[in-house]
């Protein structure tokens, strides 16, 4: 998998550094039950779909966040909460998600 560019060094709000962003994503799969050996050979991975902010992606993770808090004084962003860790070797595609801004 490619590295992937998204991330805005140019923002002006730290929080716009991190793209808004969707990953598609293939799970694991387990089951205890006892199945036939052409049951097994037919399941699939399912496909499973993380939204929130692209924190980075680096040695073969990829890090986002859902949440975050700001910082007091300047409005940084301080801490991250709602945070998922993918192995970027089963990611799918990443697809930025642009957001229509009001005008005020």
């Amino acid at each position: 998998m490619s590295k992937r560019k998204l991330i805005n060094k140019k923002a002006i709000r730290e929080i716009e550094r991190y793209p808004l962003v969707e990953v598609r994503w293939l799970d694991v799969v387990s089951d205890s039950s006892w199945q036939s050996i052409v049951s097994v050979n037919e399941a699939k991975l399912p496909e499973c779909v993380t939204k929130g902010h692209l924190l980075s992606q680096s040695k073969g993770i990829t890090r986002i966040f859902g949440d975050f808090a700001k910082g007091k004084t300047d409005g940084s962003v301080e801490e991250l909460g709602n945070t998922t860790l993918i192995p970027s070797s089963i990611i799918i595609s990443i697809t930025e998600i642009k957001l229509n801004k009001k005008k005020k």
